[in-house]
């Protein structure tokens, strides 16, 4: 058995490797990899993950990507490490965090006009992302796993590990109150996103879904709260 994505919709599978179809949205699954080449991808992956530095990681897939260079899962690894390679150990920057692509709709005064810009455009477009689109079967389902991927490290690194928004004092807080107290600022980005000219119609969608799917996630479905303040605010999914 092996754990795989399907190509259309973009759940996770654990099913045989001849499996014809998938089981949740019935579309035909393309013919799997030999096992040997998924397993040393795995390990590789594994070796990875152990990794605590962000400089050997990158390395590390370097050289699995010029091993297995159709391999997306590798693609997608070195796609959500985002600069964390480069960083400064002496210097605090965020933007070397590839979700922090997503605070151009939480505190965008924050951040200097042109470098809002750019973030945008990485945000849809980067070589990386290229890359991962070019291996993947269904480019839709690669990019809505994709945002809906960043939109969760976001909401665990700059939300729910925010005291400012979780309203922590010396380190203490009422997790139980993170559906509540994170509605708001998710809301704020849902309408942002929404308003955001820059961005297609698509591209609307699938971001604020992405967003609403990640917040469902992680706060175990609750979202009574966030449907109140979108609705509040005057958007909604689309």
């Amino acid at each position: 058995m092996s754990e795989i994505h399907c190509p259309h919709c973009g759940r996770k599978l654990a099913i045989d490797h001849g499996a014809a179809f998938c089981p949740f949205c019935g579309s035909a699954l393309a013919q799997a990899r030999p096992i040997p080449e998924q397993d040393a991808v795995r390990e590789l992956l594994d070796s990875v993950e152990a990794q605590a530095d962000p400089v050997k990681k990158y390395d590390l897939l370097i050289k699995a990507q010029e091993q297995f260079p159709d391999s997306l899962a590798i693609a997608e690894e070195l796609l959500f490490l985002g600069r964390l390679h480069v960083r400064n150990p002496k210097t605090l920057d965020f933007s070397v965090i590839k979700c922090y692509l997503l605070m151009i709709y939480l505190e965008p005064d924050t951040i200097p006009p042109a470098k809002i810009e750019a973030m945008r455009r990485e945000l849809f477009n980067h070589p990386d992302l290229d890359r991962c689109l070019a291996l993947s079967e269904d480019q839709t389902a690669f990019l809505n796993r994709y945002l809906t991927r960043l939109s969760s490290q976001f909401i665990d690194l700059f939300l729910y590990g925010s005291s400012k928004y979780m309203r922590r004092y010396f380190g203490f807080g009422l997790d139980s109150r993170a559906p509540k107290l994170l509605a708001a600022p998710t809301a704020r980005m849902m309408a942002a996103i929404r308003h955001d000219m820059e961005l297609t119609a698509d591209q609307h969608s699938l971001l604020m879904h992405a967003l609403h799917a990640a917040f469902s996630t992680r706060m175990s479905g609750d979202t009574q709260w966030l449907l109140k303040d979108m609705e509040e605010l005057g958007i909604a999914l689309d």
